[in-house]
């Protein structure tokens, strides 16, 4: 069963603002789609193009943040809207965390440090209601448009704390 439509654009949003607020300038969002490649499935890939063209490496932290930040945003969600049936959750996101983190730190207790401490800054971020208006805006344009890029996305984008200058820095050639 898949989750509802705004459900899932929520998800997306989630990635996408999360994936904007750790980019310091190496790369942005150029798409968000809401039904694609790589959603609902494997939302945690980044959408977008890298700054100079360079593959961009995240840490494992910044891994985590984005991977788990569509989750982050569905339970905010249901935190202001409760979900009339059982809450679906995103299963591939939360696989390629523990992939990733498994290897890499070695240890279960290590691997749920880590975790809550990622969801503890998620919640952070979707709490903050600069923030979260932004997750919702571009969940509306989602629900609209299906797909946002472009000059669209970057305006919805642009509203981030601290974007609006990493996104005219891009700009200038």
């Amino acid at each position: 069963m898949m989750p509802d439509r705004k459900q899932r654009a929520l998800h997306q949003a989630g990635h996408a603002v999360v994936q904007t607020l750790i980019s310091r300038g190496r790369y942005h969002v150029s798409h968000v789609e809401l039904d694609g490649p790589h959603a609902p499935l494997e939302p945690s890939a980044p959408s977008g193009e890298a700054a100079l063209d360079r593959e961009v490496m995240l840490s494992l932290y910044e891994f985590g943040l984005v991977t788990l930040a569509g989750i982050a945003a569905e339970n905010r969600h249901m935190i202001l809207e409760p979900p009339k049936g059982e809450p679906l959750v995103a299963l591939s996101d939360l696989a390629a965390w523990h992939e990733q983190a498994d290897q890499l730190l070695e240890s279960p207790a290590r691997v749920r440090m880590v975790s809550l401490n990622i969801m503890r800054k998620l919640e952070e971020w979707m709490t903050d209601p600069k923030i979260w208006r932004v997750v919702e805006d571009l969940a509306e344009a989602l629900l609209a448009e299906d797909t946002v890029q472009g000059e669209r996305l970057q305006q919805i984008l642009g509203a981030l704390p601290g974007a609006s200058a990493s996104v005219e820095a891009e700009a200038t050639p």
